[in-house]
């Protein structure tokens, strides 16, 4: 079956690369073409099966569909760094920097198109993986859909996803192009005060205070990293805080930045 994805349109997804003679073949990356009024799926990748299943994640359960008329607003985040090289859930190799996502429930690998609900840019993207699994966030963007997106600054944002078809074969000839980005005529606000609140990211808790140890050295940060002695009753904790970071904008940044790193439970708090 042939998928259109009709739209002005601009970015490709895939292609696949050429490593020289001798040399480890080099990893398949995003190929950039021209804009152009439609684009064909003429070679749809299969849907991975087992990735298809209901599965749990932290005591909830996820129950991936097929929803052609799929269309929601939500939350989205970005990983990068601590996965980047990682297999992703489709058992392609995940690079940080082409235009890919996370998403729950849709079916592996498929095309969305995500825009940015404060400028009115939209990209599309590969989701070729599972997540994210923090506070219902509707999809985890890569660390390079979200520059293109704009989004990689403030480390969350408002967003609208729109399932729109399958995604093509890793390596077809015929390109997948993207959604041109759109800006909406700017619109004067009023100047707000800057956030100066100083919060901290408690990364965890523990009962033993080796553990909280281990975590702080795991983290490294620069003496940003340190331990608090609470107590919780009679019982002695000992909670890991990363920080301070100056307004929650930045601190929402750096927490997502330490989901990225497999840090879920990562809350903020503000510094007393």
């Amino acid at each position: 079956m042939i998928w259109r994805i009709c739209a002005a349109i601009a970015v490709a997804l895939l292609a696949s690369a050429c490593g020289f003679a001798g040399a480890e073949p080099a990893p398949v990356r995003p190929q950039l073409y021209a804009p152009s009024v439609s684009a064909e799926v003429t070679d749809p990748a299969p849907i991975v099966r087992g990735t298809m299943r209901p599965y749990q994640v932290r005591g909830r359960w996820y129950t991936p569909e097929m929803d052609e008329a799929y269309d929601r607003t939500g939350v989205a985040s970005w990983y990068g760094d601590a996965f980047h090289g990682r297999p992703t859930a489709t058992g392609e190799i995940f690079d940080m920097h082409a235009l890919t996502a996370a998403h729950t429930t849709l079916p592996l690998p498929s095309l969305v198109e995500v825009t940015n609900l404060q400028t009115g840019q939209s990209i599309i993207v590969r989701v070729n993986d599972r997540g994210p699994f923090v506070d219902d966030r509707l999809i985890d963007l890569s660390r390079g859909a979200a520059d293109a997106l704009g989004v990689r600054s403030q480390g969350l944002a408002r967003v609208r996803v729109r399932y729109v078809g399958p995604a093509p074969r890793l390596g077809s000839v015929g390109p997948v192009q993207q959604a041109a980005l759109t800006s909406p005529p700017a619109v004067s606000r009023p100047s707000e005060p800057a956030d100066t609140t100083p919060y901290f990211i408690q990364v965890g808790t523990f009962g033993e205070r080796d553990n909280a140890e281990a975590l702080r050295r795991r983290l490294g940060r620069d003496g940003r990293v340190r331990i608090e002695d609470v107590r919780v009753g009679d019982r002695p904790m000992y909670r890991v805080l990363v920080g301070p970071w100056t307004g929650r904008t930045e601190a929402e940044r750096e927490r997502s930045m330490l989901a990225g790193q497999g840090l879920f439970d990562a809350i903020l708090v503000r510094a007393q």
